[in-house]
C-alpha cells in the first residue's frame, strides 16, 4: 500500500520519538520507514518549498517531492489524493485537518503524524528476525501437560483376566457290583442229589 506523507508535518511532531531518535531529518525519516512495516512500500515524502540541499540517499522506493516556492505541500498532497486511481490502497500521513478531510472523502486510509511516528518507534524497537522462523510453542495448562506426560510414560492397561471355560461333566461312576445271585433251581443241581431228595420225599409220604 503506497504512502503519501506530509513530511514537514511529521518531522515537526514532538513528544513521540525517544531522545535517541529525536531531531531526525528527511533522510533519517526515510531510514526509519525502511526498517518498519512499510519498508517494502512505495513512499512519497511531500515537502514545502525547495530542497535545502542534496536529499539523495533515501532508500529505494522512496522519493522526496518539494512543492516549490509558489505552492504549499498541502496543495500538492491534495492534488495527488484527487488524481490517484486507487484511493483505497493509498495511506495518507498527516495531522493537517484539511488533508485528512480530503483523504477520507476519497476513501484513503489516514494516519496522524503522531500515530505514524509511534508505529515507526515500535517497529524500530522490535528485534529483527533472521533466517526462517520457527513455530511458536503453545503454552498449555499445567494439568494438560501432566496428563499428557503420564499417558506417554505409562504402560498400556492390562487385559482383563480370561474366564476359564467350565469343565465337562464327569461321567457317572460305573457300578462294579455284581448282581445278587439268584436262588438255585432244580436245573442247576446234580442229578444224584435231586434223586435223593425225591426218595426222601416219598418215604415221608409213606409213613404218613
Amino acid at each position: 500500500m503506497p504512502l503519501l506523507i506530509d513530511a514537514w508535518n511529521v518531522l515537526h511532531t514532538t513528544g513521540v520519538l525517544p531522545p535517541e531518535m529525536a531531531g531526525v531529518g528527511l533522510r533519517g525519516l526515510g531510514q526509519l520507514i525502511q526498517s518498519s512495516r512499510w519498508g517494502s512500500q512505495r513512499v512519497q515524502l511531500i515537502c514545502d518549498g525547495r530542497p535545502p540541499g542534496p536529499h539523495s540517499g533515501l532508500p529505494d522506493g522512496m522519493t522526496a517531492v518539494f512543492s516549490g516556492p509558489d505552492r504549499e505541500a498541502d496543495d500538492l498532497i491534495e492534488a495527488r489524493i484527487a488524481t490517484t486511481s486507487a484511493p483505497g490502497s493509498l495511506t495518507v500521513v498527516s495531522s493537517d485537518r484539511r488533508i485528512r478531510t480530503a483523504a477520507r472523502k476519497r476513501g484513503c486510509k489516514v494516519l496522524t503524524s503522531a500515530a505514524f511516528l509511534e508505529a515507526l518507534v515500535r517497529d524500530a524497537q522490535q528485534p529483527r528476525r533472521t533466517g526462517p522462523t520457527r513455530p511458536t510453542q503453545v503454552d498449555l495448562p499445567d494439568d494438560l501437560i501432566a496428563e499428557a506426560q503420564s499417558l506417554a510414560g505409562s504402560a498400556p492397561p492390562p487385559l482383563p483376566p480370561s474366564v476359564p471355560s467350565p469343565a465337562p461333566p464327569e461321567p457317572p461312576p460305573k457300578n462294579d457290583a455284581s448282581p445278587p445271585a439268584r436262588p438255585p433251581t432244580s436245573g442247576d443241581l446234580p442229578a444224584d442229589i435231586i434223586e435223593e431228595a425225591r426218595r426222601l420225599l416219598r418215604g415221608d409220604q409213606d409213613q404218613g
